[in-house]
């Protein structure tokens, strides 16, 4: 999408069907705080449709390295968004899933 900095592409269709819960977070891998971080957000789209489904701007200001932003998650009627914004530590997966997932 136009002005996006990076794009995160999801099939849910793809997506093995015994996944329950898919995370998505912003974390800074050069260890920059989000007290230096400015206008950021994340969004969700629907590519097929072109419409954004929604938005999530980012305001937790701080020394924290991440954010656990929102939680995918597929019951038996389809699949649903909980927005979390979790401040967090950390740079990569590894070090931000024992978070994440004590928020599932």
């Amino acid at each position: 999408m136009g002005g996006d900095d990076e794009v995160i592409h999801v099939d849910l269709s793809r997506v093995d069907p015994s996944a329950t819960h898919l995370v998505f977070t912003v974390t800074s891998f050069q260890g920059q705080t989000f007290d230096e971080v400015d206008n950021a957000f994340a969004r969700l789209v629907d590519e097929v449709r072109d419409v954004e489904i929604c938005r999530y701007t980012l305001r937790e200001q701080g020394l924290h390295t991440g954010v656990i932003m929102v939680c995918l998650s597929r019951g038996p009627d389809g699949w649903s968004l909980r927005a979390i914004g979790a401040a967090c530590d950390g740079h990569t997966v590894d070090e931000i899933s024992d978070f994440a997932s004590l928020l599932l």
